[in-house]
């Protein structure tokens, strides 16, 4: 617990900061990450694109050099030193939805590239059980998740178990009220370890990433996943990351949302600006 207690100390910053190089500017990468959720052929909006616009996305980064990495390839640039292409990216998908499965699968293939899909326990083992594909926010079956890990096409990460919900005074990966600290650790890795488990028993390896549920996280949260085990943690905060050989970079990782309509050569470049980057 002491050791915790001093990680928890040192990494308090990090939500008020973005995730930088600790070593000379120079040798920081800088990492995009795109976070999409629902991809489908109606109702678009801020978590739902037209598969369309994710192929002209696809079609776009290739063409600007950009080379799609999963979460694992970049834990071993940053403790092993494996090399990462010129121009990284990671196009993330959260929720594991069914349209994933429908619509972004098929699209992978084609343009040869891969993605990072968060998907949340509880969704999975609902669909599982009782499949209704016909759902407007129908989710992913274990069957499918594995489908897609063993195509190489995509790499699994843990989205909480049960904590992605907004009702009854929870709000994702966020105390409740009136909890205390130590209640709240418990909570957090025992909902983060059963899906560990859940993940182990249906695809043979767990998540190396926590995508914390609508990007909401605390001071000592990237702490508590940190003594578990996880290497790194993605929010919703906007931006682009800096990535050097500390492993404190990976914690608190920024991504930029994906919404129906944007243009995203203009989004990387709000997000460059706005991350004190050059475009």
């Amino acid at each position: 617990m002491k050791k915790l207690h001093i990680l928890m100390a040192l990494l308090a910053l990090l939500p008020l900061l973005p995730a930088r190089a600790a070593g000379p500017e120079e040798e920081a990468v800088l990492l995009p990450i795109l976070m999409y959720h629902e991809v489908r052929c109606s109702r678009p909006g801020k978590d739902s694109i037209y598969p369309e616009e994710l192929e002209a996305d696809l079609r776009w980064l290739q063409a600007a050099g950009y080379t799609a990495i999963g979460m694992e390839r970049l834990i071993d640039y940053v403790y092993s030193g494996s090399p990462l292409p010129e121009k990284p990216v990671i196009l993330s998908f959260d929720d594991g939805c069914g349209s994933c499965y429908e619509n972004v699968l098929p699209l992978l293939r084609r343009y040869g590239t891969t993605a990072v899909l968060s998907v949340i326990g509880e969704s999975t083992d609902e669909f599982s059980q009782y499949p209704e594909t016909g759902r407007c926010y129908a989710h992913m079956s274990w069957k499918q998740l594995r489908e897609l890990a063993e195509s190489g096409l995509a790499e699994l990460q843990n989205h909480s178990y049960a904590l992605h919900r907004l009702q009854d005074g929870a709000e994702g990966c966020r105390p409740l009220p009136g909890e205390s600290p130590a209640d709240y650790e418990a909570r957090l890795t025992e909902d983060a370890r059963l899906l560990q488990q859940r993940l182990l028993e249906e695809t043979g390896q767990a998540a190396s990433t926590y995508t914390y549920p609508y990007g909401f996280y605390t001071d000592s949260s990237h702490a508590i996943l940190a003594e578990m085990g996880f290497r790194a943690t993605l929010t919703c905060d906007f931006g682009i990351n800096r990535i050097s050989r500390d492993p404190a970079c990976l914690l608190g990782l920024r991504r930029i949302c994906r919404s129906h309509g944007c243009d995203l050569a203009a989004l990387l470049e709000e997000a460059a600006s706005f991350s004190g980057l050059r475009p």
